[in-house]
């Protein structure tokens, strides 16, 4: 039997690594990597065959990332902060598995043997070396991946109580009747707000258990605030934007679904509700392109998840798309 190298064993020769990889890496939940990548945070770098990996560059900066937000630094700062590391790292690869990333007094430096540049002020202890990372990065596609099951201590930090919001969340069931479930992880929202109220995921996560409950207008209050604390969160905008359509408000739902495309145009959930709303409105031709393009995008993500719910979706909307050419076609 003839053996052939997957896509994801080629893309990792090549110093591109998958959603799974990475969370194995840098001890990060996947599902935690896909909203960073949904809302324009951090976003997979490297597009190969309709699927979507992340360079060794963007390892780089997700492991700062990480730092950042466990030592309690505001989301914002940590936006800033990457942006300014962004235009600083090199743009060889050899380059990029050479450097020391670390902080001297309040500032983020990058190190190199070729100088040493200021990337942005940050009040936390950091230091590594990339070499190290590149070395971790190519033994971790032969490890297993073993949960951490540890006790947890209490956090300590905003990000900490919004990571322990994320997980109790998982666990609540959606559901008015577990009140328990919905109490708790609000609870552990709300004091990653006591901490730091411009945290925008968290306005956004909450907001989003008031809106499987049913409580639109409080779920409306905390997107809205979301947006107010980071302008461009994509998340809360969209959810915005499916409140206006799940009220009947087809326009202003295009409006919403649109301004998410302008920050994070390979959002396909976001090309998925703008071309429900634009078929409320009978705007069938831009339908379909927006259709497709969440076809294309969802394919991969539902092969690499392995989420029926997902794929079912991409086969409803394929359909759909074969009717409407087929009706434009006959017209």
């Amino acid at each position: 039997m003839l053996m052939s190298m997957t896509e994801g064993d080629a893309a990792a020769r090549d110093d591109a690594y998958s959603v799974r990889h990475v969370a194995r890496l840098l001890e990060l939940p996947e599902h935690r990597l896909r909203y960073w990548s949904q809302t324009g945070f951090i976003s997979p770098s490297v597009r190969r065959g309709g699927r979507v990996f992340y360079s060794f560059r963007d390892l780089i900066e997700l492991k700062v990332a990480k730092a950042l937000l466990e030592s309690g630094m505001p989301l914002r700062r940590v936006r800033r902060s990457l942006g300014a590391l962004g235009r600083r790292l090199p743009e060889a690869k050899h380059m990029l598995a050479s450097l020391r990333i670390r902080c001297v007094g309040d500032e983020l430096v990058v190190e190199h043997a070729q100088g040493t540049y200021e990337a942005e002020s940050g009040q936390m202890m950091l230091d590594f070396d990339t070499q190290h990372l590149h070395r971790e990065a190519a033994e971790v596609h032969a490890l297993p991946w073993v949960g951490d099951q540890a006790d947890r201590p209490e956090p300590t930090t905003a990000y900490g109580w919004f990571l322990e919001g994320c997980e109790l969340e998982a666990q609540w069931d959606g559901s008015p009747v577990d009140q328990a479930g919905f109490e708790v992880a609000r609870s552990a929202y709300e004091s990653a707000l006591q901490l730091d109220p411009e945290l925008a995921a968290a306005w956004t996560n909450l907001g989003s258990m008031f809106a499987e409950i049913g409580g639109d207008d409080e779920a409306r209050q905390h997107f809205s605030q979301a947006l107010r604390c980071d302008p461009l969160q994509a998340e809360a905008q969209m959810n915005l934007a499916e409140l206006d359509l799940r009220d009947g408000d087809a326009d202003a739902a295009i409006d919403g679904y649109r301004k998410v495309l302008s920050m994070a145009p390979d959002n396909f959930e976001a090309h998925y509700g703008l071309a429900r709303a634009l078929l409320e409105v009978g705007g069938k031709v831009q339908a379909i392109a927006h259709l497709q393009r969440f076809c294309d995008g969802a394919s991969g993500a539902a092969n690499d998840d392995g989420d029926p719910d997902l794929q079912g979706r991409v086969e409803a909307a394929l359909a759909v798309l074969t009717n409407l050419e087929a009706e434009l076609r006959d017209s």
